[in-house]
Parts: C-alpha cells; sequence; structure tokens
C-alpha cells in the first residue's frame, strides 16, 4: 500500500490490489465448485448428500473466517499510522485465535452435525453421505483457518498477487485428490461424495505447508521479522475477537440463512435438492466478484482512514461501486445466455439440467442484490465499522428471507422457488441498510475531520 495523489493513480492500485484479490476469490470458491461437480457427475444421490453437507460446513466455517479476517483493518490502519513494527504481533495473536476457533469447529462438526442431518427427514443414503464428507473434510479445518489468516496479513500489506499465487494451487490439488477419492483411480478405495471432503482437506494441508515456506522465504516480509517467536497478548486477542465477531457474525447471518434453506429443501426430492444446490454453488462462484470488491475496499479504506485521508476513502468508495456495477453487467449477461450450459456442468439428466438452469434464472437477481450489498460491507470494515452493520445483517436476512418466503410456499404454487424468492428480498433490504449505515458513518467521520482543521 502507498499514498496517491489523483484518481488515476488510486484506480490503478485500487485494480491491482482488486484483480489478484477476484482470481483468489474464483480459486477459493472453485474448491466448493469442484466438488459439486464431481460429485455430480458421479450421481445425483451423492451430489444431494454433499449438498445438505455444505449447508450445515458453509455458515461455521464462513463464520470463524470472517472472525480472522478482522487481521485486515487491523493492519491496514498500523500501516497508515506508520506502526508498521506492530504487524508481527497482531500476525502471531490471530494465529492462536485460528487455532482455538479449529477446536471449536471441530466440536461442533463432530458432534452436532450428524444429529441434524439425520432428523431432518433425508433418505438415510443421503444423509450417510452427507455425515462421512464432514467427517473428512473436517480433517482440514486446522488448515483453512491457519491459511486465511496467512492470507489477510499478505493482503492487507497489499501482497494480493502473491495470496492469489498460493491460492491458484488449490484447484489442481483438489481436482486431483477428488478425482482420486471419489471415483477411486489408480488403485485408491472409491468414497463417492464424500471423497470429496478428504480431497479438499489434504489439499489444504498441501496448501499451508507451501504457504508457510513462502511466508518465511518472502524478501517483502523479512521486514516484519516473524521468525521471532511471539507470546499470546490476551489484550490483542480480545481486540481481534471484538473487532472480527461482528464481521464473522455478518458473515453468518446471511450463509446461514441459504444454508436454512438448503436444508429446507429436504422436504422437496432428491432432484429438486441437487438442481437447487447446483445453482446455489455457480451463484456462490459468480459471487467471487463483488466479495473481491468488497475485499479490496476494505483494504484501501482502511489505509486511508488509518491515515486520516477521508477524502481518499471517499473517492476510493465510488471506484469500487462502479467497478463492481461493471462487471455485473458482464456476469449477469453471461450467465443468462449461458444458463443450460451451466446446468450441464453439475449432471447429464434433462430433468436436472431443466430444473438447475430455471434456479439459475433466479439467481440472476441475486447477483444484482450482491452488486450493490457486498462492497459495502468491505467499506464498512475499512471504517472498522464491525457492529450495527451485524445487527442490520441479522435484521435484513433473517427478518425477512425465512418469513417472506415461507409466505410464498404457503400461499403460491412458486414450491422451491418461494425460498429463492425469499432470500433475494432479504439481500435487496440488506443492501438498503448497508447504504443507510454507511451514510451515517460518512457524515460522522466528515464532521470529525473539520473538527480537527
Amino acid at each position: 500500500m502507498y499514498k496517491t495523489k489523483c484518481l488515476r493513480e488510486k484506480l490503478v492500485l485500487f485494480l491491482k490490489i482488486f484483480f489478484p484479490i477476484l482470481i483468489y476469490q474464483f480459486a477459493n470458491y472453485s474448491a466448493s465448485f469442484v466438488d459439486t461437480a464431481m460429485t455430480g457427475q458421479y450421481n445425483t444421490m451423492d451430489l444431494a448428500g454433499v449438498s445438505m453437507a455444505t449447508s450445515i460446513w458453509n455458515p461455521f466455517f464462513t463464520f470463524l473466517t470472517g472472525i480472522v479476517s478482522a487481521l485486515v483493518p487491523i493492519i491496514g490502519h498500523h500501516l497508515g499510522r506508520g506502526k508498521k513494527e506492530e504487524v508481527a504481533s497482531d500476525f502471531y495473536q490471530f494465529i492462536y485465535l485460528a487455532l482455538g476457533l479449529s477446536v471449536v469447529l471441530l466440536g461442533m462438526v463432530l458432534f452436532l452435525a450428524p444429529t441434524i442431518l439425520n432428523h431432518i427427514g433425508l433418505e438415510a443414503a443421503v444423509a450417510a453421505v452427507a455425515v462421512r464428507y464432514l467427517w473428512f473434510l473436517s480433517i482440514g479445518i486446522i488448515p483453512l483457518l491457519l491459511f486465511s489468516v496467512i492470507r489477510s496479513l499478505l493482503d492487507s500489506l497489499g501482497l494480493t498477487k502473491l495470496s492469489m499465487y498460493l491460492m491458484l494451487l488449490l484447484l489442481p490439488l483438489n481436482s486431483g485428490f477428488n478425482y482420486l477419492l471419489i471415483y477411486g483411480a489408480f488403485g485408491v478405495p472409491e468414497l463417492g461424495g464424500a471423497g470429496a471432503g478428504l480431497g479438499t482437506s489434504l489439499a489444504y494441508w498441501v496448501l499451508l505447508g507451501i504457504s508457510v515456506l513462502v511466508l518465511f522465504k518472502q524478501e517483502k516480509l523479512k521486514a516484519l521479522h516473524l521468525e521471532k517467536r511471539i507470546l499470546l497478548n490476551m489484550d490483542k486477542i480480545k481486540e481481534g475477537v471484538r473487532l472480527g465477531l461482528p464481521i464473522g457474525g455478518t458473515v453468518f447471518a446471511e450463509v446461514a440463512v441459504f444454508s436454512v434453506v438448503g436444508l429446507i429443501m429436504a422436504k422437496f426430492s432428491s432432484l429438486i435438492i441437487a438442481s437447487h444446490q447446483s445453482a446455489m454453488n455457480f451463484s456462490s462462484l459468480m459471487y467471487a466478484f463483488p466479495m473481491s470488491i468488497s475485499s479490496a475496499m476494505a483494504i484501501v479504506v482502511s489505509y486511508e482512514v488509518g491515515a486520516k485521508r477521508f477524502d481518499d476513502a471517499k473517492t476510493y468508495i465510488g471506484l469500487g461501486r462502479w467497478t463492481a456495477l461493471i462487471f455485473a453487467a458482464f456476469t449477469l449477461t453471461f450467465l443468462y445466455i449461458f444458463r443450460g450450459n451451466v446446468a450441464s456442468l453439475y449432471g447429464n439428466d434433462p430433468k436436472f439440467i431443466d430444473l438447475t438452469a430455471r434456479f439459475l434464472t433466479y439467481s440472476l437477481f441475486f447477483q444484482l442484490a450482491d452488486t450493490f450489498a457486498a462492497p459495502l460491507q468491505g467499506i464498512l470494515r475499512g471504517y472498522k465499522d464491525t457492529v450495527i452493520p451485524f445487527y442490520l445483517g441479522l435484521l435484513g436476512y433473517w427478518g425477512v428471507a425465512i418469513p417472506v418466503a415461507t409466505l410464498f410456499d404457503s400461499l403460491t404454487d412458486f414450491g422451491a422457488y418461494s425460498y429463492w424468492i425469499g432470500l433475494i428480498i432479504s439481500l435487496i433490504v440488506s443492501g438498503a441498510l448497508y447504504r443507510w449505515r454507511l451514510t451515517v458513518i460518512m457524515k460522522r467521520f466528515e464532521s470529525l475531520a473539520k473538527s480537527k482543521r
């Protein structure tokens, strides 16, 4: 990160940060995409099982990764104030925090997940696949969270290209392990859909090992003195939790409502479950665009706010939102034209392809709403405003999505589509609430700047 003097310099810096994050996010979401697509080609029953498992896994995992992502604005503010010597200490506190959170998530997966999956009316074969998938996936909890901390460090330092290169390793690793374990290639036991969970875990363990080597060999990081042993500092842990808990809670509120809808789909047929999850999976892949804008905004805004250059932060906000709209125009057009082709990536049954394509049509409205809402979340994190956005997200997602969806399901014959309509409306409401909050925060900082002149 560095100070910019004009709009052109800001645009160049923003794009330098954004594009590596975008590629990184695509690689990140590709793990779920590969699991779903390869399992779908194996058979629909296993796909339904993996779908149910990810509906339970995603909310809790994203909650914890949201907590450790608080490292980005913390380091951003240090750099903006010229306190680079504080970076290593905060990094190690978040490593300790990630290890503790890993134990929590592991316990939840091992003890709660089987109980939930066996009591929501799933077919026995589907529930069995889901439980085994989660058990295998839990092997990778520690490297998943530790890598999230390393990535947050690299991103906050503006080294997004380095984290991109690391994450690009995930796709071939995950695909290779999945091929071996799902289909039983080269004498490896055939595990079916559950093998996708083990494949992802093994891929992340390898990725973590490579990342640690890079961390201590990278010339640009040697000035941080990461090789020095830093003991646990509970004050910094508390600060990280104080800032990260609302971030994780906001992400959890959004992802959990999608997952609850996925679990509600258990009352429909295996075909509907598989089609719903396939469309939702591709929507998540497309979410990489607004999510990348959000992450880039958190980096640049936190840096400028830390340096008390509030007008510069405002300029970046405008650049980020326009970038989001431009990319949305391309992605929405692409998905509308090729929705049938996209559906065929997940299976070859004509009924499955037709139903998935219909769900993908609804996902166009998801992406439009996310284009507006997701960047706002990153901007607010850049201002270190996380508590109120958490409550706004809770209201927008849970106060709207399920009630509206249930109402549509009861009063119309839309069936499974009712729940997509509820989700779309909740995203629109949440975006409006975040926009209101940003207006309040920006006015507050503008008043603060004027009072100090």
